[in-house]
């Protein structure tokens, strides 16, 4: 099991790094379209980084095994999804608030 986990860490690290290679040349072919929005952007790293752990601890706790239903696949990561975009907008809207009273004070 330990060199199952091994593959699929090393794997995961290998799709992530391709996957933000891919999004990151087609950001910049469109960079006229895109860097309006950049500040939507940013965050893609961060995320990159928070779908490969939950990747390797969904394998993980799975045995290094896709389940047999694919709904529980589904369910696991729009459960990930939902709890971590909540945590998001709890963040950063605390953030705001906490940066616009701060600056009042100061």
């Amino acid at each position: 099991m330990e060199k199952e986990i091994l593959k699929i860490n090393i794997l995961t690290i290998a799709a992530s790094g391709l996957m933000m290679l891919i999004g990151g040349i087609v950001l910049y072919c469109f960079k006229e379209r895109v860097s309006p929005f950049l500040r939507y952007f940013l965050p893609l790293a961060p995320l990159g980084v928070a779908s490969y752990v939950f990747v390797f601890n969904f394998f993980k706790h799975y045995n290094g095994e896709l389940p047999e239903k694919f709904d529980i696949v589904i369910k696991e990561i729009l459960y990930s999804t939902l709890i971590s975009a909540l945590l998001f907008g709890i963040f950063t809207a605390s953030l705001i608030a906490l940066i616009h009273f701060f600056k009042k004070i100061l």
